[in-house]
């Protein structure tokens, strides 16, 4: 009987940490987005990794001491089963981008879990039934049953999605659609945030584009009946588009007019659409055409507000992100049916659960039951230990209801995250785009207002990461050293003043990009720093050019200013800049542009080479070498606080020659440029022209990758410039 007690309770100790593992998996597939420090994915692979062993071992123990309690743990099998289910269907799938978002294994039900369900199945039809009262063996069964319909109905969900043009067609659709536009010389601009940007506004589809006349020809599909693409008038018609939206707002819909960032939400589902076609491998019309660069420099850059730019495009990499890694896809691809049958299994799942719990309760207490015997026999054996009685006993009640508790917050977090989120409010909006008579309805308005004040558990988290080399360490060992600025990393909300001379710069540069040259060219200071953006690889003059080794030189540069700049205002430099928060107070616009984008791109050299332009065997040991230079030449040259002139003459006399040529643009800047506030401007302009040149790749699985784990800033500035047709940096000698 001790042994029975000491396995009853690992049991009910890891049948707890189960259901707590799980219920953080749950809360953590809604939260992706600010789920990427490796601690939290840790309890992901845990929960994923863990439940297997845990079930095996608690159905193996009971088998072998206690056959009386197997009722109970098959109860606890089919919960964890169900909480399992309902997690692998929230959970991001890890398809991997091929050129195809059809392939459909991103909807599949793995056979793993069908196995799982099968392996539950005998064990309640083998054991269940021997031990266990008929209303607790039916109960579990009809919840195994509801399981099995769950997966059946996620399956057919999935392949209607992944063979329709809603979804899993929907890029290739797009693609031919905005040829046959940009044919045809429709791709306007207006899509800025003024009273009368109704005028010119691009009819990019929204929704319902799988309503048109679509035919298969051997270049492509071709939308409508001719080569244009069909006239939509605001009262009829399935199609939702851009410009129909914007004509809706402009004539002073009420819903519009009391939610005006409804306009750009769709507008971001939009761009969304056609962003999605670089993931498939569809070609861009817009590439390289001056009407797409017209949208983005006379639509979305218009007017005086750069953080509607971000906004737009943050919540068009949203849906992406989505449509890539959730099951939201699949409620929006299904129309009402999918969500309505989901709801009615959840209901019924609900009910199912509390009377499971029922049957528990009566198996427990009701005379006769083998499983209250087997408590009579147990209250027997510990004689005058009660609290030891009533632990076990309160352990097993509390299991049980922790399961029941988690199956129904599991299931109703589903739904609540479909309702608050964004694919539901865009579908709202274009609904009531389609429907006179909810437009002429007060009480459809209210109603859809309710919704639409709902705020999205998933949003893009607007921060980026920061990184300063020029730091005292005690050593640095590669990999291991690597790992640990991994986990040491900071972040800081993006500031608007970043944001305002990105838009600047692009503005000002009218969609040409630079590494550097033109903003060093504008402030009259090429000929004296030309050469920091000429870098090469090494010492060698006749090697490759290094975007890399640029990014570090500038950035060694910038914090040697900036430790100049501290030493006259009597402030250390990483004082509250380092990412230790998102003050910014004191500080002039310049220098947070400059310094902020500087530990930005310091912390894409060092953690994610792969979304830059040299190869990332080239910058991981380029950034190795030169950060283990800095630790031994700090060590011996700079004392607890580093000081400028030291720092410049250590750095100037190091081995590494891209110290040696940071040391010698530092001082440039310092003593050259013609004071402290002008070597700030030409920082500032040069850090935010080098942004933008990073930005542009074909290297889409590097940001599909990106999305993933939560999204980066770069991200957001090649969705930005891809929409203008740029998705290539130029070469240097063509700047």
């Amino acid at each position: 009987m001790a042994t029975s007690l000491l396995n009853l309770l690992l049991m009910e100790v890891a049948a707890i940490v189960s259901i707590v593992l799980l219920a953080i998996l749950v809360v953590l597939s809604s939260y992706r987005r600010r789920s990427g420090h490796p601690a939290l994915r840790l309890f992901v692979w845990a929960a994923s990794t863990l439940f297997l062993p845990l079930v095996s071992y608690a159905v193996s123990a009971a088998a072998k001491w206690d056959a009386a309690r197997v009722p109970l743990l098959l109860a606890w099998t089919v919960f964890l089963q169900m909480l399992r289910n309902t997690i692998d269907t929230a959970r991001s799938s890890s398809s991997t981008i091929s050129g195809s978002v059809s392939s459909g294994s991103k909807f599949r039900p793995s056979v793993e879990q069908l196995a799982r369900m099968g392996w539950v199945a005998f064990l309640i039809v083998s054991s269940g039934g021997a031990a266990g009262s008929p209303q607790l063996t039916g109960v579990l069964l009809w919840l195994w049953v509801l399981s099995l319909l769950k997966l059946i109905h996620r399956l057919v969900a999935a392949e209607l999605a992944k063979n329709s043009f809603a979804v899993g067609l929907n890029a290739y659709l797009v693609a031919d659609y905005m040829k046959q536009l940009h044919g045809r010389g429709q791709g306007g601009v207006g899509v800025g945030g003024g009273v009368h940007d109704d005028v010119q506004v691009p009819p990019y589809l929204v929704l319902g584009e799988e309503k048109l006349h679509i035919e298969a020809r051997p270049q492509g599909y071709r939308i409508g009946r001719t080569t244009t693409p069909p006239a939509l008038s605001i009262d009829t018609g399935r199609v939702v588009t851009v410009d129909r939206i914007w004509r809706l707002s402009s004539y002073g819909d009420p819903l519009l007019a009391s939610y005006p960032q409804l306009k750009d939400l769709c507008l971001s589902f939009a761009l969304f659409k056609l962003q999605l076609r670089r993931f498939v491998g569809c070609p861009l019309a817009e590439a390289g055409c001056h009407r797409a660069l017209a949208f983005v420099q006379d639509g979305l850059l218009v007017g005086n507000n750069p953080e509607r730019v971000f906004r737009v495009v943050e919540a068009e990499l949203s849906f992406l992100a989505d449509f890539l890694y959730s099951k939201l896809t699949v409620f929006y691809a299904s129309g009402w049916w999918f969500p309505a049958l989901n709801s009615l299994l959840v209901l019924a799942t609900w009910v199912s659960c509390l009377a499971a719990g029922g049957a528990i309760v009566h198996d427990m207490t009701s005379p006769g039951t083998a499983l209250a015997v087997d408590y009579q026999v147990l209250r027997s054996y510990l004689q005058n230990h009660d609290t030891v009685f009533r632990v076990i006993v309160g352990l097993d009640v509390l299991v049980s209801v922790s399961f029941i508790a988690a199956i129904v917050f599991t299931e109703g977090w589903e739904i609540a995250n479909y309702v608050c989120s964004d694919w539901m409010k865009v579908s709202a909006v274009c609904e009531y785009a389609r429907r006179p008579s909810w437009r002429k309805s007060p009480w459809a308005r209210r109603r859809l207002g309710r919704v639409l004040r709902l705020t999205s558990i998933q949003r893009w988290d607007d921060r980026f990461c920061q990184m300063s080399i020029l730091q005292l360490r005690l050593c640095y060992c590669g990999c291991i050293s690597r790992q640990v600025d991994r986990i040491a990393k900071t972040s800081v909300a993006v500031p608007a003043a970043v944001k305002a001379a990105i838009v600047e710069t692009l503005r000002t540069n009218n969609g040409r990009l630079g590494n550097g040259e033109l903003s060093l060219s504008r402030n009259g200071v090429a000929e004296k720093l030309l050469w920091a953006c000429r870098i090469c690889a090494g010492d060698d003059g006749n090697a490759e050019g290094s975007v890399s080794e640029q990014i570090l030189v500038w950035h060694v540069a910038t914090t040697l200013v900036e430790i100049k700049r501290s030493e006259g205002s009597h402030r250390r430099p990483d004082d509250g800049n380092d990412g230790g928060g998102d003050d910014d107070d004191g500080e002039s616009d310049t220098v947070v542009v400059a310094t902020r984008l500087s530990r930005y791109c310091a912390y894409l050299v060092a953690l994610k080479p792969g979304l830059l332009p040299d190869h990332r065997a080239w910058t991981e040991e380029l950034y190795e070498g030169l950060v283990e230079e800095v630790a031994r030449v700090l060590a011996r040259c700079a004392g607890p606080v580093v000081r400028y002139e030291r720092a410049a003459t250590c750095l100037g006399g190091s081995m590494n020659a891209t110290l040696r040529k940071a040391a010698k643009l530092g001082r440039q800047l310092v003593e050259e440029v013609g004071g402290e506030e002008v070597a700030w401007k030409v920082l500032a302009e040069f850090w935010a022209e080098l942004i933008l040149y990073l930005a542009p790749s074909e290297n889409v699985i590097a940001h599909a990758k990106s999305l993933r784990r939560g999204g980066e800033f770069i991200t957001v500035l090649w969705a930005l410039l891809g929409h203008a047709g740029i998705v290539c940096r130029p070469e240097i000698t063509d700047i």
